[in-house]
């Protein structure tokens, strides 16, 4: 893992409210963001979302599990692939989400890009009504085993 993406993946598992103020270290100014409920573009947007995480979760975290990384070359930009677990309370329950981010990273190393796969099904299937009617649909959408 380069110098670059080992500063940016540590900066993401030790974020705090209190670090967000340094996100300009991580994220370029025009950054683009997206994850299943956003798609913002600019450093005060991105950092929003970090805030409005913090304020309606308890105790987030991201804990990152790999990394695959494809340095710049002339016909290619400086791009990674980060898997994580995110883990939360919300509303006394506990919650671990699996996902994963694709960056890209500009000439100054920070985030240009970032996007966010994560099944946002896992998180709903932890309510009641919701959660009974995902988990059924879920279950009838599967291909049978044999």
């Amino acid at each position: 893992m380069t110098d670059t993406l080992s500063r940016i993946t540590a900066w993401f598992a030790a974020m705090t409210p209190q670090t967000l103020d340094s996100i300009g270290e991580v994220y370029a100014r025009d950054a683009h963001f997206k994850d299943p409920f956003n798609d913002v573009t600019g450093l005060e947007h991105i950092k929003a979302i970090y805030a409005h995480m913090f304020e309606n979760l308890s105790h987030p975290r991201f804990e990152i599990t790999h990394t695959i990384e494809q340095a710049q070359t002339s016909d290619t930009p400086h791009e990674a692939f980060v898997s994580w677990q995110f883990r939360f309370d919300w509303r006394g329950r506990a919650f671990d989400i699996p996902g994963g981010t694709r960056f890209v990273i500009d000439a100054q190393g920070r985030v240009a890009d970032h996007i966010d796969y994560w099944d946002v099904a896992q998180l709903y299937e932890g309510f009641p009504v919701l959660g009974g009617l995902l988990k059924s649909l879920r279950r009838r959408m599967a291909t049978p085993t044999v």
